[in-house]
């Protein structure tokens, strides 16, 4: 208690109460940051999967086609048709209207029993949406356990459906990662970490019991708990189908699963630099404004923290004397090796590779990036956003 006393005299002598409520903050905002990250984000690399059993239930694999793509005729379709799984068809809705396009799909249909085409004229006074055209895709399928994914991405390995269908054995709801397409540019490095960055928040959550959402990419669900549902009907929005229409499943108490692996991983692919990704993560950001105000809480919590922390500790270092300035210091280094140390872990886990070195700046600067998105998000509309 002596020692105690002492240390509280001195901290009053050299900082005054100010001080010591900055020092406090500084301290009880670590430990925020590091709750996040040991006791909550830290779940991913040890969580385990469910478990390959007897049954291998049938699965449909839906998708769009917006434009003439060959592209994903020629790479993209053949690893979706290869998959090593006995049960499984693809259904492409195809939008894009070109008649030789549309012919070669119908090649591709006849001699493949396990791809069909299902296809939407369009009209410009009724555009079609990705929901319409997936719930023309859904209602098509044969098999009850549905997977989502897109043109623009591909499954990383052969034994995607194998991996993803494990989770319909006792779940209604699939959740599974999709990453981004690798490249050496640090602009593409950003793109790559800030898109897992967002995948640690709800893969950890539906780790945890406590899903929020999933990625349009990777998803699935079973055709009966869909149309149950109303099918992607929720808003009159463009977006919402990897979450918003997620959230509105888990209100009926529907158990969800996550997969998460090297082979159950899609990688999107990388339109353009960080104007083309801030402008698509700012109009499907647009859907977070409807979460439940819990998960809405728990986002804002870690950047804020994280915010905070960092201000505070600059401001200690900045004010503090010389001692007090190192344990400030101190604390922030242990901050970043602790980020750098689990980021290490739950990228692996990811199979993503070449981000550590944006690490640093993307910690340092993301609580900014978001404040400023969502400050854009309530001043300036998303083009494509509503119907």
């Amino acid at each position: 208690m002596e020692r105690l006393s002492s240390a509280y005299a001195y901290l009053w002598e050299t900082c005054g109460p100010w001080g010591i409520a900055l020092l406090a903050c500084m301290i009880i905002l670590f430990f925020v940051q590091f709750w996040y990250w040991v006791g909550y984000y830290g779940r991913i690399p040890s969580y385990r999967n469910a478990r390959a059993g007897d049954a291998r239930p049938p699965v449909s694999v839906a998708l769009v086609v917006h434009e003439p793509d060959y592209d994903f005729l020629e790479n993209g379709l053949p690893v979706l048709l290869g998959q090593e799984y006995d049960d499984f068809e693809i259904i492409v809705t195809d939008l894009s209207g070109d008649v030789e396009f549309g012919e070669a799909l119908a090649v591709i249909a006849e001699h493949n029993p396990r791809f069909n085409v299902t296809r939407m004229v369009r009209d410009a006074r009724f555009p079609i949406s990705d929901k319409m055209a997936f719930n023309v895709a859904i209602k098509a399928a044969r098999y009850d356990n549905i997977l989502l994914t897109t043109v623009d991405s591909r499954p990383a390995s052969l034994q995607w459906i194998a991996r993803m269908a494990r989770g319909f054995d006792g779940a209604g709801i699939v959740i599974g990662y999709c990453g981004m397409e690798g490249a050496s540019a640090f602009s593409s490095r950003l793109i790559r970490l800030d898109n897992a960055a967002r995948a640690i928040r709800w893969l950890s959550a539906a780790m945890h019991g406590k899903p929020y959402r999933g990625t349009l990419q990777n998803i699935g669900f079973t055709k009966a708990l869909y149309f149950g549902n109303g099918g992607f009907n929720y808003l009159n929005m463009n977006i919402g189908e990897d979450d918003l229409f997620i959230q509105k499943l888990l209100e009926t108490g529907t158990a969800a699963a996550v997969i998460v692996s090297s082979n159950s991983t899609v990688r999107q692919k990388i339109w353009g630099g960080t104007g083309w990704w801030y402008a698509d993560r700012c109009m499907r950001s647009n859907a977070f404004r409807h979460y439940p105000a819990k998960v809405k809480t728990f986002v804002a919590a870690e950047l804020w923290s994280r915010a905070l922390f960092f201000a505070a500790a600059a401001a200690a270092v900045v004010l503090f004397p010389p001692e007090l300035k190192l344990f400030a210091a101190g604390l922030l280094l242990i901050r970043f090796g602790l980020i750098f140390f689990e980021m290490r872990r739950i990228t692996r886990r990811l199979s993503e590779k070449g981000l550590m070195r944006a690490v640093p700046l993307y910690d340092l600067c993301s609580p900014l990036y978001e404040a400023w998105m969502a400050a854009d998000r309530k001043f300036r509309r998303s083009p494509g956003l509503w119907r």
